[in-house]
């Protein structure tokens, strides 16, 4: 009966250890790709070249949608002869279809160029997170951006910014 306790008692005593070892590290890791997108030299240039995108297609559509406007002005005047009138009337339709495929490319080409340059540093992001990863002995990353809570210890969000910024060797 001894020996039997003994042995049980050594059992409960590795299995508490093992438990007490495996909760020393973190089980999964977390990262912000928000916070990666707003504080890397990469998330940076990604969402400059963004807006200037989004600058460029704008002042584009902000001048034909002027355009149209001040050709929806002269038509409303009333003293255009009636030949003129139609071909007027015609040029409204084909500016106003023409500004509703502008604006379908512009968000398109935006598109694009998001998912491209999401791309790209993701590719970047990919073996650091494997090594981070692999170092702190998990299997999983997960998104911080989307996790309702997280143990203190888990965001390895500073350690990706820091060399996702430093120097390529």
């Amino acid at each position: 009966m001894k020996q039997l306790f003994a042995l049980a008692a050594g059992a409960v005593v590795v299995v508490v250890g093992a438990a007490h070892v495996r909760s020393a590290a973190p089980s999964v890791v977390i990262v912000s790709l928000q916070r990666v997108a707003s504080q890397s030299d990469a998330g940076k240039r990604a969402n400059q070249q963004l807006e200037a995108l989004r600058q460029e297609r704008g002042r584009e559509l902000q001048a034909k949608q002027k355009e149209l406007e001040d050709l929806v002005r002269q038509l409303v005047k009333g003293d255009t002869p009636p030949a003129d009138r139609d071909r007027m009337s015609q040029e409204e339709a084909r500016r106003r279809t023409e500004l509703q495929q502008l604006t379908v490319q512009a968000q398109t080409d935006f598109q694009n160029a998001q998912l491209r340059l999401n791309t790209e540093i993701r590719t970047q992001l990919a073996p650091i997170l494997a090594d981070i990863a692999k170092r702190s002995g998990v299997d999983v990353v997960l998104n911080a951006d989307t996790i309702a809570w997280a143990a203190p210890g888990t965001d390895t969000t500073n350690e990706v910014v820091q060399r996702l910024n430093a120097p390529k060797q």
